[in-house]
């Protein structure tokens, strides 16, 4: 594969022993994942000596690592003729493969008139144009005003019929649905795979839509849920290594290090074969903490009971704890608790409910006493912003104490999908339109007060960030502090999803193994909301052994529901 989308971020580029500290750690990460390749995208500078030097620094990784490296070329569009002039150095000189342009850095969408001799110059090179691009809700555009909306790329790639435009990171920010049909019929826009948002279905419509010759393997950095995506994708092998080495066809013939025609196809034969082999279920028993069966009305989700557990089989998950996605949205979901039981009635074996439970309605007490005793739900699951509550309320206190009294486990979930796409009627308590999927910080305080004070309830924390980090500490660990000693710690499990940690590089695990801990880790990939290996990759690259992986994927919760 090769990453098209990657930047440096690298606070120390200045003489070769650093930039050699930063390409082994960036080659450890691509041999792990199957990279072959990044295409580093530099600082931005708001002179042109700035850009230079930005652009220099990405000569001398590409210079002194060829074979681990191509590079962009940043300019500010503001500079006017100073600007293209540095960019068709960079390319005819320097060998970088073509221009990254971001609406953040240089204060201006991509269609903006300024971009235009730019645009000119890269099709006269035949040099790609990568652009950071979204579709936000139109309530988040006032707080990046600047930032390329999908139509941006439709103008200006229409303004330029011979401009190859790459629309950055399908799932980074917004509908990536409108996006995939917005540019439809413009072929000479591709769209490159990255982005945090790893929702399943997103490579398989653009597919539909575009063909899979104008998608474009990359990870705006975010490495393992974004080399996830793409291995996790309904796509024929073939398919998925050409995607996988597509940027190699865009790029001009300048750059020294292009692969040639015969060398091309043979990478692309041998990614086929990886692809082939990857496609095998998971071997080890794994158990989905996050699961939803029922009608999501936003999107038309495969999510019916012989859906998941069709999708649990080729995937390798042998169990899931579920709960009704139709509770979510019913005023009273109490009723989606009876649903589900009669849904997944036969299935028990594979699939495990949870009731979700709203600890500020009336009656809740009662409806999760039935959920127990009659429907046997084997726990709880709450989505406080979905069902307009704060975590302090005191009904969660309540709640956590009555679930602990029924030694049941108590799961606390943010959200069900990216709130940047979410549907425009739709605003959620304590979420924005630019934070993706995962707590606020006043939430995380709540959330810390409430298992302080309920200190024997079994708790599984979703979408922790982060935020996980902070919570362990405050609420698992002994603590000194001078003289004193703060010795009062959880008494019940405390589990953290780990695919909702922060870890998008292989050696994040070494921290999250040590700081939050083996044992408090569980697999949650929230089927069928998302793209399983996208966060599989977490624990498949976790520096652990084999017990303890297993542990993870499905020993710490089959131990807990016991």
């Amino acid at each position: 594969m090769i990453d098209s989308h990657f930047h440096i971020w690298t606070q120390d580029n200045s003489t070769e022993v650093k930039r050699a500290e930063r390409a082994a750690q960036l080659r450890r990460e691509a041999e792990a994942l199957g990279i072959e390749k990044i295409c580093l995208i530099g600082e931005h500078g708001e002179t042109i000596e700035e850009c230079r030097a930005a652009n220099r620094i990405v000569v001398k990784y590409v210079e002194e690592h060829p074979d681990l490296f191509h590079g962009w070329a940043v300019v500010n569009p503001r500079l006017g003729e100073a600007a293209v002039t540095e960019f068709r150095r960079a390319i005819e000189a320097d060998g970088l493969i073509g221009l990254k342009h971001h609406s953040q850095w240089s204060k201006m969408p991509c269609s903006d008139p300024k971009m235009h001799p730019l645009a000119e110059a890269a099709v006269e090179m035949n040099a790609p144009l990568l652009a950071h691009v979204t579709h936000r809700r139109e309530s988040a555009l006032n707080e990046r005003p600047h930032e390329s909306q999908t139509e941006d790329a439709l103008k200006l790639a229409q303004q330029f019929p011979d401009l190859t435009f790459i629309s950055a990171h399908i799932g980074a920010g917004g509908d990536w649905e409108r996006r995939i049909k917005n540019i439809q019929h413009q072929d000479n826009i591709y769209l490159d795979t990255s982005g945090t948002n790893c929702e399943a279905g997103q490579l398989e419509m653009a597919r539909e839509y575009l063909g899979t010759d104008r998608l474009v393997f990359g990870t705006d950095t975010w490495l393992l849920p974004g080399v996830g995506k793409l291995e996790g994708a309904d796509l024929l092998p073939q398919e998925k290594a050409e995607i996988a080495y597509r940027i190699e066809t865009l790029i001009p013939e300048t750059v020294p290090t292009k692969l040639d025609e015969t060398t091309l196809e043979a990478r692309i034969e041998s990614a086929r074969r990886r692809f082939l082999t990857a496609k095998e279920p998971c071997a080890e028993t794994v158990v989905d903490v996050n699961a939803f069966v029922g009608n999501y009305p936003f999107s038309p989700l495969d999510a019916s009971t012989t859906d998941l557990i069709a999708l649990m089989d080729e995937k390798g998950v042998d169990k899931a704890i579920v709960t009704s996605i139709d509770s979510v949205m019913y005023r009273n979901c109490h009723s989606g608790n009876i649903e589900l039981a009669e849904k997944i009635r036969g299935h028990e074996d594979r699939l495990i409910p949870f009731a979700t439970i709203n600890p500020t309605y009336p009656a809740w007490e009662q409806d999760l006493n039935q959920c127990l005793d009659e429907l046997g739900m084997k726990g709880v699951k709450l989505l406080p912003a979905y069902h307009d509550y704060d975590l302090n309320d005191p009904g969660i206190v309540a709640l956590l104490n009555h679930c602990a009294d029924r030694d049941v486990p108590v799961t606390f979930v943010a959200t069900l999908e990216d709130q940047r796409k979410r549907h425009p009627l739709i605003n959620l308590r304590e979420h924005d339109g630019i934070r993706r999927d995962f707590w606020a910080d006043k939430q995380v305080d709540d959330l810390i007060d409430v298992l302080t004070t309920c200190p024997e309830t079994d708790v599984i924390i979703a979408d922790a960030w982060e935020h996980a980090f902070r919570i362990k500490e405050e609420v698992c660990t002994v603590q000194q502090s001078g003289v004193r000693l703060n010795n009062t710690v959880r008494s019940g499990e405390t589990l953290f999803v780990l695919g909702d940690l922060f870890m998008f590089f292989t050696y994040q695990g070494s921290r999250i193994v040590e700081q939050i801990g083996v044992d408090h880790l569980v697999t949650g990939p929230q089927l069928p909301f998302k793209t399983f290996e996208s966060y599989d990759n977490y624990a498949n690259h976790l520096p652990v052994t084999d017990e303890e992986r297993q542990q993870i994927r499905s020993g710490n919760i089959l131990t807990l529901l016991r």
